[in-house]
């Protein structure tokens, strides 16, 4: 290791990563992977050398709060929660069981999950496919093809997309949106889609590289819910659907493309969206005025539910949602996992229509004890559990940006 190269591994569970970063005048490499792997590199360059040490800095201060150890330094004497555990959105959504589909199980596994040859009791499970570290190059594909040609892959409805790669996400999932386009025309029943259903453990969600989603979607015309998790390369070109009631966006940095690319569509049948828009450290481009056509209120006409969540800008964020058209019809806001602060808690509850609300996250938040009791006495179904304390702005961090 250099002088001027710091490095910072996780070993948890079966987490097994390392973090490398270097700085050269005004730009700073950073170095990511398995450890044992030569890892992935991105540079990127900034206005001045103090500038790029200072986001290193913040960086470094970010990879120790999720635990994260420096090379070399004594182990924590702490065990810090996953910032991102299993989502079971759909399992949620349709009150199903996850099981994996794997043809070349020998029997069936352990836990919640079980292994699976062939389609059963859909009106019971959601199934998942997906590969891990140990698979061969080609088990995803052959796997998925296995699952579409089930003799009742018609009547499936609702499939969970699990990691598509063996080493990186070095690739978009180009072999899940080739196959599920190609069977649209089988996939009648299915209601439910998650694409990247990967959790921290697998693989830190800006490792996923996505692509365009458009297609996919016009290509499942009966599809009520999607998610998608991972936002590189990420877009949604001209998206119209008929059916669609939610749309869900994971990701650790949001490039503003992919919210032009949603508030474009023509979704007459939304009522639920949420958006991760996450940390400019990892590619978010997004700001609230890119966000303006929604607040207005005349996108969307059956949208319900508002979910801005891991996001910087949440205090601003807040401000505009308290004054926006949009909130007098919604049922429930979520601006949770972000860095929200007294001043973007004061703006919500200087809003009369906040108390309108059915329900409102701001779950994750840097408000002060004396904002927080003032949500909980509003009379409505509000989280604001997991508060988080830094008296530096410097030191608030989006839950999930990596």
């Amino acid at each position: 290791m250099t002088a001027d190269k710091r490095r910072f591994e996780l070993v948890e569970g079966s987490s097994s990563k390392f973090w490398e970063v270097s700085i050269a005048g005004a730009s700073f490499t950073v170095t990511y992977g398995r450890i044992g792997s030569p890892g992935v590199s991105k540079t990127t360059a900034t206005p001045s050398s103090a500038e790029a040490a200072e986001e290193v800095a913040k960086l470094i201060r970010e990879k120790l709060k999720k635990g994260y150890q420096e090379a070399g330094a004594a182990k924590p004497n702490f065990r810090p929660p996953p910032h991102m555990n299993a989502n079971q959105h759909l399992e949620r959504f349709l009150n199903y069981k996850v099981v994996v589909f794997n043809p070349d199980a020998e029997g069936g596994g352990d836990g919640e999950r079980r292994e699976l040859p062939t389609l059963r009791d859909l009106d019971k499970l959601v199934y998942f496919v997906g590969v891990g570290y140990d698979d061969a190059d080609d088990a995803f594909a052959s796997r998925l093809d296995a699952l579409l040609a089930d003799p009742k892959v018609g009547e499936l409805r609702a499939l969970l997309i699990g990691g598509w790669y063996t080493e990186y996400c070095d690739g978009p999932p180009t072999a899940a949106h080739e196959r599920l386009i190609a069977h649209g025309n089988k996939l009648t029943a299915l209601r439910g889609l998650f694409l990247g259903e990967v959790i921290q453990e697998e693989q830190e969600i800006s490792w996923l590289k996505q692509s365009d989603c458009g297609p996919l979607l016009r290509a499942l015309p009966q599809l009520e819910e999607f998610v998608v998790r991972g936002g590189e390369d990420l877009r949604f070109t001209e998206l119209k659907h008929t059916n669609l009631r939610g749309l869900t966006v994971q990701s650790g940095g949001l490039d503003a493309d992919v919210i032009r690319d949603i508030l474009a569509a023509d979704l007459p049948q939304l009522q639920r969206l949420t958006l991760w828009l996450g940390s400019d450290g990892y590619g978010a481009s997004t700001s609230v005025e890119d966000l303006a056509p929604l607040f207005s209120g005349q996108l969307f006409p059956q949208l319900e539910h508002l979910g801005l969540q891991d996001s910087e800008l949440a205090d601003d964020l807040a401000a505009a949602v308290a004054k926006a058209p949009l909130l007098a019809r919604l049922k429930g806001l979520d601006l949770s996992m972000g860095t929200l602060t007294d001043a973007g808690g004061e703006a919500l509850l200087a809003s009369p229509h906040v108390r309108s609300l059915q329900h409102l996250n701001l779950r994750y938040h840097y408000m002060s004890p004396e904002v927080t009791a003032k949500f909980r006495a509003l009379g409505i179904e509000v989280n604001v559990a997991d508060r988080q304390e830094a008296d530096d702005p410097d030191d608030r961090f989006v839950e999930v940006s990596e």
